[in-house]
Order: structure tokens, then sequence, then C-alpha cells
């Protein structure tokens, strides 16, 4: 066995779905707001930080998994 079971990798796992769910509540307090706010912006520059956290998790979970 080469990769490791998912069993361990729950840290890993829980982190991505609190990351998911971080990028959903910005998402939908972005819609609240004006096209140009200042707020938003300010949103939007850290669903980008989350968007690539995310990524980067999934990349090292899934990537060895790949065949």
């Amino acid at each position: 066995m080469t990769s490791p079971l998912p069993l361990f990798d729950w840290k890993q796992l829980t982190e991505a779905e609190r990351l998911q769910r971080d990028r959903e509540r910005l998402l939908s307090r972005i819609q609240k707001l004006r096209p140009h706010a200042h707020q938003r912006l300010a949103l939007e520059e850290r669903i980008r930080s989350i968007t690539l956290q995310q990524i980067a998790l999934e990349t090292s979970l899934y990537a060895e998994k790949r065949p």
C-alpha cells in the first residue's frame, strides 16, 4: 500500500470541508453587497485566498491516489 487510507486523512478532509463552508458563507455575503462596494472587494480577495488553499489541499489529498 503506497497511499494512506482515507481514515488517516481525517484532519485534511475536515480542513477541506471547513474551507468549503467558509467559501459558501463568503459567497452568500458577497451576493448581498453592491457590485463595487469596498467590503465586497475585500471578501472577494478572501475567497480567492481560501480557494487557493482548498485547491492545494485537495491536490495533496487526491493527486497521490490517481493511477
